[in-house]
Order: structure tokens, then sequence, then C-alpha cells
């Protein structure tokens, strides 16, 4: 790595600690109301995104998790993160009319745990699923590795790394709600010199096998998760039986 890059990051190893982090430029709403049984999440989400877009409002992030391990029930509160400027419309929408069912849109900021009895029970779920976050703020002269090296020590370290483009665009990779807050919480603020800015977690739908997943891609997902773990059991099992029967063969 470049000795002016290594200088612009040495001690960053951020990883989205509130200590080391300045105030972000996002605040994050709770909102509940809407119909928790009958829609998959993708729709719940998409429909939140296109309410709050019909009033001027970009969600920089929605998240209806679910709470059940066949993902049919949603978790009461979905989580949407905006701009700290649209914050106060936003709110405006508390008993807004969506699809026929009266939203409650209440303050949640970072920091806050009210809701962490209600939202824990989706952890599981939410840390299997893979999502894409758009990031600008980086230096386009730096080299991709060396940006790369950026994301590793300031993002958190729940996903698969991510991709750099030539215009200085950055697609990180993070799975589980708590990494992705910590990631949200970086945006705006001032890293290695440099004004890092999430722009958007990317809508599952539009992401076709890249950084998100679909239900059923998450569902072999798992299963191929748990197939290698009880796999990895069964060989740690095996192990020490056959040193036995080896041990046994050569005092015959």
């Amino acid at each position: 790595m470049d000795a002016s890059v290594i200088k612009g990051v040495e001690g960053l190893e951020l990883n989205g600690s509130d200590a080391a982090i300045r105030k972000s430029s996002i605040s994050r709403i709770a909102v509940e109301g809407y119909d928790t049984t009958s829609h998959p999440r993708v729709d719940v989400e998409e429909a939140l995104r296109k309410h709050f877009a019909s009033r001027g409002i970009k969600l920089i992030h929605a998240s209806a998790p679910e709470i059940d391990i066949d993902f049919t029930i949603l978790c009461r509160y979905a989580l949407i993160y905006v701009n700290e400027e649209d914050e106060a419309e936003a709110l405006k929408l508390d008993g807004s009319d969506m699809g026929g069912r009266i939203l409650r849109v209440t303050a949640y900021p970072f920091g806050n745990n009210r809701l962490e009895h209600l939202l824990s029970p989706t952890k599981a779920q939410d840390d299997y699923l893979q999502r894409t976050l758009d990031v600008t703020g980086f230096d386009t002269s730096m080299a991709k590795d060396d940006v790369k090296e950026m994301v590793r020590r300031v993002f958190p370290r729940t996903g698969s790394g991510c991709s750099v483009f030539g215009d200085g665009r950055v697609f990180v990779y993070l799975r589980g709600r708590d990494a992705i807050d910590k990631a949200l919480k970086l945006s705006g603020g001032s890293v290695g010199g440099f004004k890092i800015v999430v722009n958007e977690v990317l809508p599952i739908q539009k992401l076709g096998g890249g950084g998100g997943v679909s239900r059923a891609s998450m569902l072999a997902m798992a299963e191929r998760d748990k197939a290698a773990r009880l796999a990895m059991a069964e060989k740690d099992k095996a192990m020490p039986c056959e040193g036995n029967q080896k041990a046994i063969m050569t005092t015959d």
C-alpha cells in the first residue's frame, strides 16, 4: 500500500465503533402498522420506499425483517433510514395511510434500544441476508487494492468484502442489522480525511444475484451451512476413532 494511504488509514480500525464515529448524516426511524402476514419483506420494504417517496423522501434503507424461520411473519416494526434533513418530514407521515393501513412513524435514534426486545428474534434470519451498500467518498486516484484496504479497516467485518469502481463508488457487502447500522452511522463522517457517504442500501430485488439474495437462495444457503456444520461435526467425531483403530492395529 502507498505510504500516503498508510498514513491516511493508520489507526482507522473503526469498524463502526461509536467512539470513532462523528455525528451521522443519517437518521433512523421506526415504522409499524403495516400488514405483517400477507406480504414478503421485499414487498413491504418496496411499499415503504414508494410511500415515503410519494412525499419526496428518499429512504436510504428500509428493513422489514422476518421473525419466523419460514419467512412468513414480519416483525411488527420496520426500520427506515433517511438523510437527517428529511427526518422531520418523514415523521410527519405518522398516521398516514399505506395500502389501507395506518402507519405509526416514530424517531428511533442510533443508540436507542427500546425496541430491541421485539427486533432481537429477527437477528438469525438477518444474519444470513447479505445486503449491498452503495458508498462514495473515497479518493478516485487511489488504487483499487488501497480502497479495499480502507474499506476493510473502516467498515464492520461482517460480509464478503467489496467491489470498487473507477468513479470512486464502492459496493460494500454486509450481513446483519448491527453491521448495517454501524456502517450507516459512519455516513457523513470524516474517515482518514475522506468524507464517507452511504448513498443507499440497495433493495434486495434490484440485485439479481449480486449483493442480496432471494428467499429461496437464503433458505438454500442456510441448509448448506447447516449441512457443512453437521459434516464437520461428524468428521471431528470420526477422527479419534480412526486414530484409535490405527493404534490398535500397530500393537497387534
